[in-house]
């Protein structure tokens, strides 16, 4: 039955629930879902970032409990940082040199040296912190920046308003194009309303709407985001996005680009598979990512975006196809430790 007030999804001031029965599931899936997306048995460079996006999280909840105030964005510059130096970066002088963390100790799949480009590792590695009014990279586009920001998503307690200044603050870390700012935002949204359908048993199409609704309310200069929303949002238009013979996007407009498609191949799946009525959203995110052919960073991140926002609104069962592999079998174990972690900070 289809719901009249669609907004409940993304309420300014209310935000999940994570006493909720569903939330569980939820969070898990968001965690597994970009190694998941990836195909390969240890973690790819979205993997990795989410991963770290976690552990920031986590480290805030931390200092929460003990009666202190930590600075979420900092605490998520410092993580990428730890990345960026793993992955060989090197800092100028004058800027922050993180040791390494618990993080690094009890996740050395995750910790370990890996694939590593775009903006990300570019802003990372001249050592300052990107914010919105002074960006590192003025144009930063890169798709990497989608599973990045998709834990924000999960988190209890907080509405939309909050959420999108989180989310537009840690992406600046690195990439400074208002598009991919906003394209950040929608990823983060879009998880927030699917976890919330998965509660209330609203449609996929409302989570769409919600989250192109919300953006649509920014202060950010987005139009080209705006409008590939927008077109996500029609069934006609909507099946253009994923025409293959679509051009490629413009550097600065790859985030958004990859969200829209990863979006729009969802509510094509969605619409044409039982497996939005069961418990998983495994069968879901395949068919979604067999619309998304293609090894360019732009599809694979599309990839990314519809395992997990399928995730995030049915959960996730299937460990992937390599999961016999010792380094599948490692990582599986260390993203849903990362999880439970996130859960005994998080949940009530």
């Amino acid at each position: 039955m289809t719901r009249e007030h669609p907004t409940e999804l993304l309420d300014r001031d209310h935000g999940l629930d994570a006493a909720s029965d569903s939330y569980p599931g939820s969070v898990r899936g968001v965690v597994l879902a970009p190694w998941v997306a990836s195909g390969g048995p240890g973690p790819d460079q979205s993997t990795q970032l989410a991963a770290r996006t976690v552990s920031a999280l986590n480290e805030v909840a931390r200092w929460a409990a003990d009666g202190q105030n930590a600075d979420p964005t900092a605490c998520a510059w410092l993580a990428y940082l730890r990345w960026a130096v793993e992955n060989g970066a090197r800092l100028p002088e004058d800027a922050p040199h993180p040791p390494s963390d618990g993080f690094d100790r009890e996740h050395p799949t995750l910790a370990a040296p890996g694939e590593h480009g775009g903006d990300t590792f570019d802003a990372l590695t001249t050592g300052a912190l990107g914010e919105v009014m002074r960006p590192v990279l003025p144009l930063a586009g890169s798709p990497e920046l989608l599973a990045r920001t998709a834990p924000y998503g999960v988190l209890p307690g907080i509405g939309w308003k909050p959420l999108v200044a989180l989310a537009v603050d840690s992406a600046a870390i690195t990439h400074g194009s208002p598009e991919a700012q906003t394209a950040a935002v929608g990823m983060a949204l879009a998880v927030h309303a699917a976890v919330r359908a998965r509660a209330s048993g609203a449609e996929l199409r409302e989570v769409v709407a919600e989250t192109a609704r919300v953006c649509g309310l920014l202060t950010r200069p987005a139009p080209h985001t705006l409008d590939l929303l927008h077109a996500c949002t029609n069934p006609g238009s909507r099946r253009a996005l994923l025409d293959p013979a679509e051009p490629a996007p413009a550097p600065e407009h790859a985030a958004s680009t990859a969200l829209v498609r990863g979006l729009a191949a969802l509510l094509e799946a969605a619409a044409g598979t039982d497996a939005t009525a069961q418990d998983s959203g495994d069968d879901v995110a395949r068919c979604a990512s067999d619309m998304l052919p293609g090894d360019d960073t732009v599809q694979a991140a599309a990839r990314a975006v519809t395992t997990t926002v399928a995730a995030a609104r049915w959960g996730l069962e299937a460990p992937g196809e390599s999961a016999q592999a010792p380094v599948a079998l490692a990582t599986r174990s260390e993203l849903l430790t990362l999880a439970e972690t996130w859960l005994s900070l998080w949940r009530p």
